[in-house]
């Protein structure tokens, strides 16, 4: 859980640096780069969702695993 949580966050990292953020034009309908660009807005919009909305969830899911197991002694 924790690890897919981690690679979300990676990807969108890695997207944001790449310059994706500049191709969620296409969500107001104001496409720039082609296809090329139109996918890559879809790419890092996706990612984006997906860190700000499964990410937490699988965090949090991660930690009462931890906690009721009691794995974690620290």
């Amino acid at each position: 859980m924790i690890r897919a949580a981690l690679a979300m966050t990676a990807l969108l990292l890695l997207l944001h640096l790449l310059g994706g953020r500049h191709y969620v034009g296409m969500l107001s309908g104001t496409m720039e780069g082609g296809q090329s660009g139109l996918l890559f807005g879809i790419l890092y919009t996706l990612s984006w969702f997906s860190t700000v909305l499964l990410a937490p969830v699988l965090l949090l899911t991660w930690l009462a695993d931890v906690a009721l197991s009691g794995r974690f002694r620290g």
